[in-house]
Formats: C-alpha cells, structure tokens, sequence
C-alpha cells in the first residue's frame, strides 16, 4: 500500500527557525588536511544573474588550507580565479566536517560556466549558466506550467512527453455522499462498512490531480489557482501564455465545485484510501494510469476508480469553514481582475461567485478543525484569518476593476488582518498561510482606493508584517552552512524556500527595501543545488534533479534515470528529518517500477543536521510532488522575475517632462538619472505648499478603446501615493501608487484608460493629497 501524503506534521516555520537560531552551531573538528582529501562543489545549477553576488559552496572530508578556484566557460577559457579561504563554514556531517564559501567574482556575460578548484583538493562544479531575469525565472514559471498540464484530469489533457490521456470521465455524473469516519490517530482508513450517498449526479470533472495521486481538493486547488493568477497579473505581457490557459483551467474547476444556485462547496473528489474491513479500497491502493479508471469493474475499486465520491463542505445554503471560503473566493476574484479587460462578462461572473461564496464563511464559529479534506489529517491547516484577508482583498481589487463598491471588502480585509496579526502570525507564505500574498493586495486595494482613513490597519502595519516574515527567513539563511531560508527537517521545506522568494519580492515591491536581496538569491540557489545534496528540486533544472518521484504517471510512462520522458517542472518536497525514515522506506506497490533501480541511496551520504533526501519513487516524505508546492515555485519565480527585470515596458511612451506636456501650479521637472530622459515631473498633487498638475498630450491611439497604459513613476514616500487620471477631461480615474523606495527609482503601473481614436491628453493630479512623480505614460499598439 502507498502511504499517502500526510503533511499533517508540518509546523509554522516561525516557531521552527526560532529554535534553530538558539541552537548551538555545530563545531568544525578538523585535524591536519590529509593527502586523500576528497571535495564537492555546489553551485546553483539552474544559473545566476549577471550582477548578482554568485555564491557556491565547497565542501571537503577533511580540513584544506591551499585551495584555489577557477571560472571557465564554455570554450574551457578561464573567466576569473581566486583562493578559497581557510574558515570553515562548520561540518555538515562526519564525512563532510569542511564547507567552504566560495564567492565568484564575475561573470556577467551570459553563457555557460563551470567552476574547478584545485590545490589542496580538486573538484569541478556542474555547469550552470549567466542569464537575464527572464531566461532563468522564466523558465521555471514555465517548466512549473508544464507539470500543471500534466496534473490535468478530465478530457481536456495535454498528452506531452508522459503520454497523459482523458481520465475519469464519469466524473461528470458524480455521486455525493456524506463524510466518513476516520480511524482516529491521524489514519484515513474509513471506519463505516459502506459510503452513505446523499445527492448527484453532480459534474466535477476536469481539475488538477493534487499530488502523485489522483485525488482532487478543493482547498489545495484554490491555493494553486490563486498563486498561478497571480503570477499570471505580475507578469503581465512577460507571462507565457500557457499560465494564463492554465489558470483559467484551474478556476473553471473550481467554478464546478461551487454550485452557485444551491449555495453548495463541493470539497473533494475521491478517497485516499478504503475501509477497515476491506470491502472497498481508496486511490492510495492503486499503483495505475488515471485512464484506466473510468473502465475498473472491480467491486472493492468502486469508490477507487469507476464511480469516485464527491464530498461536501458545507450543507446547501450554510456556512463554510471560513478557510475554504476566502481562498476559494480570492481565487475567483484573481480570476476576475485578469479577465476584466479582455472578458468583462465572464470577470464579472467569477467576482460574483467570490461575492456570494465569501459571504457564508462562519467566521463566527469556525469549525474544530478547519475543514480542508476528508480526512482533516491530509491537510490540518490551524488557520484562517490569513484566508479571509486574502479573500477580501482580492475581492476589492476586483471591485475596483470592474466598477464595484470596494468598500465592504477593503474593511473586512483589514479587520482580518489585524485579526491575524493579533493571533495568528508564525508561520511564512506556503499552502497553511496566504498572508504575505493577502498583505501585498491589501496594501494595493488601500491605495487604489485613495489611502481611506478608518481602516483596522494601516499600510505600515501590512509592510511591516512582509518584513517580519522575510526576516524569518533571512535570519534563519544567516545561521545556515548553505543560507537556506527553510527548515529541512520539517515537510514542504521546498514549499516554504519558494514562498519565501515570493515573500521577498511582494515585500520589495510594496516597500522598495533591497536589502534582501542576497537573501532571496540564496534561497533560490539553495533550491537549485547550492545545498548540501548537489540537487535542484524541480524537476529538468540543472545537471542534478529528481528522477524518481512519487508520481504514477512519471513511474509508469516515464524514464528512471532523467534521459527520457519526465514531468518536467515537478516541484518535490525536499530534505527532511532523517528520524521519518526509521521504518525503512517500505516495500514497492503492485504496478510501481522500482526508481532507482536496485534501490541505490547515492544521497543517503549527505544526510547531515538530522535532514535526509531520499530519490526513490517510495519516499513519499521527499520526493512525492504537489500542485501547491508547484505553485508556490511559479509565483516565487513570477514575482522574482517581475522585480528584477528593468527593461523598459512595450509601447509607445510620452514622456512626462516633454516640450508639449503642460504643467501648472507648483509642477516642475526634475532630474532623475534612473528614469527615462533623464527627468521625471515632481511636485503633482495637492499640500499645504499648493497643487500641481500634469497633461500630457499628443497620445494617439489607432483606434478608441481601453488601452492597458503604464504609467512610469517614482515614490520615494513611506506609504502609497495616489493620482487621478483623466483622458480628454473625461471621468476620474483613482490609482494607487507603491512606494519605490527612493524618488529616484522608477516603478510601473498599469491601469485601464479610454482612448479615443486619434490624439489624446491624459491629466494627472490630486485635490486630495501629494501624488507620484512621473516619469512618462507607455502605451500599447492597441487596445485590451
């Protein structure tokens, strides 16, 4: 039997890293550097950017004082040389008492590099490469979209390299039942004799299978549907247009799941595993391909295969766990916001899903525990409030987007948000805490909205919270031998190393602080093989990535050794504690191809710091694979992308400083090397000392219509900024714009403007407060 996923022992990484900071750090015990010293380089395999500080790591069996480095690229010409120092870093385990830093000096010209060491010991790094934001996050967005396709369930499948086939067409005429009972100690063996059907048929079909099986969640899809629409709007025109089809994949099942008209929330399709007695088997028994389910006429595979449960979350009409609610509707808002210029009807349909289902979340008596799966175990998530911020702010993005009063979901986001800061923060961004996320668009909705005042938090208080938990991480990667972030003795360390990259750059974004910078680089080398085990963990990146996840599909039609057909993008869960594995890794399930073959352990030699990674298809504490964790890479690496990408935005631009743009009041320009021209326009708004404002004019567009215009600014204020915009004289638009950190740093915002054919002038100001500084308006060939 497959043991299935059980993330039931995950703990907040907060309380985890805390720990972790007060312990002792393990002594280096070297004696004399031997004749037979033996060394590893680790490097970030996927690549560097080219003016980021390039960290690798040596580590040796014993101590080395006369070590030297050399960068060669492709051609074998040496790039740059340097010594390896002499401190240790500490001993990562007894075969492996040395690790040495080794920071590169250079490259910057892309291309592909190798770094040999030589000297007291000799070892050679794999390759890896120099590229711009976009080739090397880009990559990963799009590799990460690749295994989403690969989940796919229904008739809509993408076959790509695994050959995948329409699965589990009957569940298109479901059955309902009502929720079992559960073994008690955290088991998901069934207790009753049989399945109590309540209702259906109800059409569920299609969906994302969750992990290497073939269960479908409510609860986890919402997560990695909110997270692919996001990284799909920070993108923008850089987005493959793979994430925005599977984003709206992903939402069109969840729109299956909520039955509007009857007011229910279907929960989850299908059961992990059977009953006590035996007289049915769950997913979890089944070593298959998902297509062959639909033509299984075993009797005990009923509920298995053929005829797969649906359960509720909730009894039509009433209340949803309040968890399930925000996420679900923060999923349909995101999915309204990216529609709402290119299909406002269906925008509208999906913000008026997130509106009627986030008004049922009983938050007055949430359920104990929080409902995420049946059973619970799979997913115990301790909290909500975090959902319910989240919700609400995307619920008011989308309001804002579509002309809807905003004001009801601004001031619940907010009283949920001092509600999570006051009980609920400990943990960092991942599939058990949507917080950062929540913040960053509460802190958008704020200023879109005009800074109202009244609100139960402030912008500052949201800031300094995406602080906080990217100093979470930052402090425990100081303490680190390898500057992880996360902690790989616990489940999802991968999840949790993704969503602290993604932290980092909604934190930047809202805030313009670059001080972490490094840090954020160091979790994303971590993950690629700067780490103790020479790995990436995503599949198909690098030299070194997981060959033997547990995956039916992968195990199956796959390769076993990385040379044929993979599922390409597979984020696995990563290093965790060594103590899980005690029992041994368990026998192979009848179907399963052994992966490894003869079940070698080549890892098991870089088991240290009570942290173990196991490739096998077996382990399914390492290397079983995840929508949620997938997701989590996409958006860390969309949102690294979008901040870490200066080039200058597609269009035609209209320079705010230009002979022909008027300024009147106290409007002046000013110098700014950093932004375009080499000015910008200052003083806009109104304060104590006076108004200003700004026209600019001669902006033609070929023919009328909304135009998604970029508007270039600085903001060098603590808090947001906010502007009126007007074209031709015509009505208000209100945007928000977040601090860039300094005057001088230019940042963009898109917002939606009716041009009509021919010449246009678009004004800025703002009667009520100080407005941005601009730097000048991008507009696109045509319309949204």
């Amino acid at each position: 039997m497959v043991t299935p996923r059980t993330p039931a022992r995950r703990t907040a990484l907060g309380a985890l890293l805390a720990a972790a900071l007060t312990a002792t750090p393990l002594a280096l015990t070297a004696g004399p550097a031997q004749a037979a010293t033996t060394g590893l380089v680790r490097v970030d395999q996927a690549g560097y950017l080219p003016g980021e500080t390039k960290q690798a790591y040596l580590m040796t069996s014993a101590a080395v004082t006369a070590a030297n480095w050399s960068l060669v690229d492709a051609t074998g010409a040496t790039v740059s040389t340097g010594t390896v120092g002499t401190a240790s870093l500490g001993s990562w385990n007894s075969a492996y008492p040395a690790v040495y830093p080794i920071t590169l000096t250079g490259p910057t010209a892309p291309g592909t590099y190798r770094l040999v060491v030589g000297g007291g010991v000799s070892a050679t790094s794999p390759t890896f490469k120099v590229a711009d934001p976009a080739a090397l996050y880009g990559k990963f967005v799009a590799d990460g979209v690749t295994f989403f396709q690969t989940q796919r369930d229904g008739a809509d499948t993408v076959p790509g390299p695994l050959g995948r086939k329409p699965a589990h067409l009957n569940d298109a005429r479901a059955s309902v039942y009502a929720l079992p009972s559960f073994q008690s100690g955290g088991s998901d063996v069934i207790t009753n004799s049989d399945l109590s059907k309540t209702g259906g048929p109800v059409d569920v079909s299609g969906g994302w299978f969750d992990a290497g099986d073939y269960l479908k969640f409510t609860h986890t899809t919402a997560y990695a549907d909110a997270v692919l629409l996001a990284a799909q709007r920070a993108l923008g025109a850089a987005a493959p247009a793979s994430l925005g089809a599977e984003a709206q994949f992903g939402t069109a099942w969840l729109n299956r799941m909520w039955d509007q008209s009857s007011k229910t929330l279907y929960l989850q399709v299908g059961i992990g595993s059977g009953n006590a007695s035996g007289s049915f088997v769950g997913d979890h028994d089944l070593w298959r391909l998902p297509e062959k389910d639909d033509g299984d006429t075993s009797t005990a595979h009923r509920y298995a295969a053929a005829h797969r449960p649906v359960f509720r979350a909730n009894t039509p009409g009433g209340p949803v766990s309040p968890n399930l609610a925000g996420r679900v509707s923060a999923a349909f808002a995101l999915a309204a916001q990216v529609n709402a210029a290119t299909d406002p009807t269906q925008a509208r349909a999906y913000y008026q899903a997130a509106v009627s289902l986030y008004a049922l979340a009983n938050t007055s008596a949430p359920p104990n525990p929080l409902t995420t799966a049946a059973p619970n175990d799979y997913y115990p998530e301790s909290t909500w409030r975090d959902d319910m911020e989240f919700g609400g702010a995307e619920l008011a993005l989308a309001a804002q987007k579509l002309g809807q009063n905003a004001t009801p979901y601004l001031t619940a986001a907010a009283n949920w948000a001092k509600g999570y800061l006051a009980n609920d923060k400990g943990d960092t961004f991942n599939l058990y805490d949507t917080s950062a996320l929540a913040h960053a668009d509460l802190i958008r909705a704020i200023a879109d909205a005009g800074n109202p005042g009244g609100l139960a938090v402030s912008t500052a208080d949201l800031l300094a919270d995406l602080k906080r938990q990217t100093k979470v991480g930052a402090d425990h990667a100081a303490a680190d031998l390898f500057h992880a972030g996360g902690t790989y003795t616990d489940f999802d360390v991968n999840s949790h190393s993704f969503g602290l990259l993604a932290t980092e750059a909604l934190y930047k974004q809202a805030g313009g602080d670059t001080s972490f910078d490094s840090y954020a680089t160091q979790q994303r080398n971590w993950l690629f093989g700067a780490n103790p085990w020479g790995t990436a963990f995503m599949v198909g990146e690098g030299t070194t990535y997981p060959h033997c996840i547990q995956h039916q599909v992968a195990n199956i039609n796959g390769s076993t050794d990385g040379t044929g057909a993979i599922p390409l993008g597979a984020v696995v869960n990563g290093p965790n504690s060594s103590g899980i594995f005690s029992g041994g890794l368990g026998g192979y399930e009848t179907g399963m191809k052994a992966c490894p073959p003869g079940g070698a352990d080549p890892f098991n030699a870089f088991t240290g710091h009570s942290s173990r990674y196991v490739d096998d298809v077996r382990s399914w504490q390492t290397s079983e694979p995840a929508i949620d964790m997938t997701g989590s890479a996409i958006l860390g690496a969309a949102l690294q992308q979008a901040v870490n990408s200066p080039a200058a935005p597609a269009g035609t631009g209209y320079e705010a400083e230009a002979a022909a743009s008027t300024l009147t009041g106290r409007a002046a320009v000013i110098a700014c090397a950093a932004c375009s021209g080499g000015s910008r326009v200052g003083y806009l708004g109104t304060v104590t000392a006076g108004t200003g404002t700004l026209a600019v004019h001669g902006i033609t567009a070929a023919t009328a219509g909304t135009y998604q215009v970029q508007v270039v600014y600085t903001n060098g204020s603590a808090g947001a900024r906010t502007a009126e915009l007007s074209v031709n004289g015509g009505p208000v638009t209100k945007v928000g714009f977040a601090p860039t950190g300094a005057f001088t740093t230019p940042g963009t915002v898109t917002v939606g403007l009716a041009l009509a054919a021919g010449t246009n002038t678009v004004t800025v100001a703002n009667p009520a407060g100080a407005a941005p500084d601009i730097d000048r308006l991008v507009v696109p060939a045509g319309p949204a």
